[in-house]
């Protein structure tokens, strides 16, 4: 996830220049329609899979078992995604101009289902999962450089992009096959029945997730134009690549939790309260930058044609500490203490709003108007989840002084990199300059503060040092 973003952080200056808005939209449209497909096809079964395999991780042969239960439901509802795909969107004169985009990027639902990037999440193998998408996505770089030299190029865009999410996810099938066929004369009798329920609850929340994740791309296509998709997916994805690394520390430690939960609930609670620090950590001073910097950084990193991306940016901004919150309710408290519907019922609400509101926010607004209630949705996801966690004692006390130390870090760094960003604002070397200058108050503060976790971080460098 994190080598993702990283690579798109790399390419992103590059592709937006050669291809411009409207190719970028036209592009980012199609991959918005083939994650509708996917999540169809996954029916819940990513973060299902984590729990049920981290649960088990000491016992192979059960483990082999739940993989390959999961994967004959992955099975069969990819048959029944690419016959819906084909048989209906591939043909529709609307999407005649989509067709070889359609194609390549259908290839993802394949290669994201024979993945099963769940089972090695699940038993916490992270040095396996971080060198092989290390290493595809080196490879997707070098070809993007290479091939893609103008606007004609679109549909090599389209093929780096599957490269990126799943072209790793080939090598984790011949992994999981050795394991099956290891654990082969152990697999017997299995239940695919069992695993339903739980697995259409959590495709319930997810797909309601991803409602308001990626029916913005689909409606602005709808109802405004490709341009305002490649303004929109400029800031959105720079956002998102940033949120990524930062529910990374939860995607780490949901395992963890899952395990912890059922075996030591005292150390639960420690792990539980470390990553609710962490996040905070990252995502607030992330919400104070993308607001304060935006216009350099969309200047930066895609150039002349996305001005309109500045004010989208602006907006999304504060969603670097609102999703990070939504997670840690959603997927480390809820979802290790099996009550995973709470997480359900909030994200429909949130799904629900957001389909009602968007129709006229993008008619009228375009991108802007999809901002906003994009932010809105996440936060109303989050009230709703606070008051279900209250009223039934789940919530654990979290706001302590630390936290205090934290907010006030953040806005120290709101203080400077407000004069800072309109006094010095010269080109590229000015930007790093007084970048590296806002997040130095930062964590300057933070020490002076002695916040707890930072701190320890300093402490435990200073010992390595030495």
């Amino acid at each position: 996830m994190g080598s993702g973003a990283a690579v798109g952080l790399l390419t992103m200056p590059y592709i937006n220049r050669v291809l411009g808005p409207e190719y970028i939209g036209k592009v980012e449209y199609i991959n918005t329609i083939i994650n509708y497909f996917l999540l169809f096809t996954a029916l819940g079964i990513p973060m299902y899979g984590i729990r049920e395999i981290s649960k088990v991780r000491n016992k192979p042969a059960v483990r082999a078992k739940i993989l390959t239960e999961l994967l004959i439901i992955l099975g069969v509802t990819s048959i029944i995604s690419y016959l819906l795909l084909f048989g209906v969107l591939y043909n529709l004169n609307y999407f005649a101009s989509y067709r070889d985009i359609i194609l390549i990027m259908s290839s993802m639902i394949f290669l994201t289902n024979i993945g099963a990037e769940w089972y090695f999440q699940g038993v916490e193998d992270q040095l396996y999962i971080t060198l092989r998408y290390v290493g595809v996505r080196i490879l997707m770089v070098i070809l993007m450089f290479l091939f893609i030299k103008s606007s004609d190029d679109s549909d090599i865009y389209a093929f780096c992009i599957v490269l990126t999410s799943c072209g790793a996810n080939i090598l984790n099938f011949y992994v999981l096959s050795k394991i099956i066929y290891r654990e082969r004369k152990s697999i017997k009798l299995l239940n695919v029945r069992r695993h339903i329920k739980p697995i259409l609850t959590m495709f319930i929340a997810t797909i309601s997730v991803s409602i308001y994740l990626y029916l913005d791309y689909l409606l602005i296509g709808m109802l405004a134009d490709d341009k305002n998709i490649g303004y929109y997916s400029v800031a959105n994805r720079l956002v998102r690549f940033v949120i990524s690394f930062i529910t990374i520390i939860g995607a780490v430690m949901l395992p963890r939790l899952s395990f912890l939960y059922k075996e030591d609930k005292e150390l639960y609670f420690v792990y539980l309260h470390k990553s609710f620090t962490f996040l905070l950590l990252a995502s607030l001073p992330f919400t104070v930058y993308f607001l304060v910097f935006a216009e350099p950084i969309i200047n930066l990193i895609a150039g002349k044609g996305f001005e309109s991306s500045i004010l989208t940016m602006r907006i999304i901004s504060p969603l670097c500490i609102i999703v990070s919150i939504a997670y840690f309710m959603g997927f480390l408290i809820l979802y290790p203490q099996n009550k995973e519907k709470i997480y359900t019922y909030a994200t429909l609400i949130s799904a629900v709003f957001s389909i009602a509101v968007n129709f006229f926010a993008i008619k009228y607004y375009q991108q802007n108007g999809a901002a906003v209630v994009g932010v809105l949705s996440e936060l109303l996801a989050i009230i709703i989840m606070s008051f279900f966690l209250k009223k039934n004692s789940m919530l654990p006390k979290l706001f302590s002084g630390n936290f205090y130390k934290i907010i006030t870090a953040s806005f120290a760094m709101l203080l400077v990199s407000i004069p800072l960003i309109i006094f010095f604002q010269k080109g590229i070397l000015y930007f790093v300059l007084i970048s590296l200058c806002s997040w130095g108050i930062y964590l300057l503060t933070l020490i002076l503060l002695k916040e707890k976790e930072t701190y320890h971080m300093l402490g435990r460098l200073i010992k390595t040092v030495k």
